[in-house]
């Protein structure tokens, strides 16, 4: 099942008997065992009828036996098991999915870990198996717009990839900040690039977003000063994301310049956001082919070298060498 057709199930006051959520994305697998902690039963409740155990500090015999206990004054049962990486006997608790005990709801946390087919398909007959996979840095801007409107904030894509570049995929930390901006900000408000500076905690001004587009425009003044504050903060600012970033934007420009240049195209390369293609298709027709071909083979080059590939240069030696290359 997907998060969402769960949380609609949810909703409905639907709860099979055992949920196994596994893979390598925690923020849902957390989400989804909140809820159910939070929603089952009454806060009174709890003391008796909620269960919360860590995978290394019991094994799967005793998950079993507390999943077994029937409600005290309730109809339902919880067990939630967190770091369900590290239970012994995994392979039991896929035996009692089998037969599960219907009072009971169990939660089995297995981030960054999966069950075997043949496990999973054991499980899938009396309960619930979400796999929750790693999000892709293509789509973390649009998921954040949605995050912000599921907060009652408005963001424009821009700003939205701002954070995207900034924070990178860690999906808990962007819902944190969220969460934050929530206290304080009123339903509605718009999240600019101003207030992610100011509360959030980097500068609007010199990121990598900032950074490509300078180079696009051919503002090298401006990426120059970026790179100045880049190599004061190289820890914030590793070589590893300006480069993986910079190799991304360039290389969509590429493919536009070698596509059909349709409506279809420009979907499919910059996103559906029409203020996003267009400023991406003006940067792209700035660009000849032999251009952007030329300026991915310098990112190449320095992403083998800030690997340590010939050569022995400081990030911040590399980063200024490489933004020359590229500005001449």
């Amino acid at each position: 099942m997907t998060y969402d057709q769960i949380l609609a199930q949810f909703k409905k006051k639907h709860f099979a008997p055992i949920y196994f959520l596994m893979g390598d994305e925690p923020f849902y697998i957390d989400e989804i065992a909140n809820y159910i902690e939070r929603n089952v039963m009454p806060e009174e409740q709890r003391d008796f009828n909620q269960m919360l155990v860590y995978g290394k500090e019991t094994d799967a015999d005793e998950v079993i036996a507390m999943a077994k206990e029937f409600p005290f004054g309730t109809e339902k049962r919880v067990v939630v098991v967190k770091e369900a990486k590290d239970l012994k006997n995994m392979e039991r608790l896929v035996k009692y999915s089998e037969n599960p005990t219907l009072t009971t709801i169990v939660v089995i946390c297995y981030k960054y870990a999966v069950l075997k087919a043949a496990q999973l398909k054991t499980v899938e007959k009396n309960g619930v198996v979400f796999h929750s996979e790693k999000m892709k840095d293509s789509k973390l801007p649009a998921w954040i717009q949605t995050h912000a409107e599921n907060y009652q904030f408005k963001m424009n894509p821009m700003v939205a990839k701002l954070l995207a570049e900034n924070i990178g995929v860690d999906l808990s930390r962007i819902d944190n900040e969220f969460k934050k901006l929530s206290i304080f900000l009123p339903h509605n408000s718009e999240i600019d690039a101003d207030i992610v500076e100011k509360h959030i905690g980097f500068s609007k001004d010199y990121n990598v977003f900032e950074l490509q587009n300078a180079l696009a425009e051919r503002k090298i003044d401006k990426a120059y000063k970026i790179v100045h504050y880049f190599c004061q903060n190289i820890k914030q600012t590793p070589n590893v994301v300006t480069i993986n970033s910079l190799a991304s934007f360039y290389l969509k420009l590429l493919a536009y310049n070698l596509s059909d240049k349709s409506f279809d195209s420009k979907g499919k390369i910059f996103g559906k956001n029409d203020f996003v293609q267009k400023i991406n298709v003006q940067y792209a027709q700035n660009h000849s082919v032999t251009e952007l071909q030329k300026i991915i083979g310098i990112l190449r080059e320095y992403d083998a070298k800030n690997k340590g590939v010939e050569s022995n240069l400081f990030e911040e030696e590399l980063l200024k060498e490489l933004v020359f290359k590229i500005t001449h």
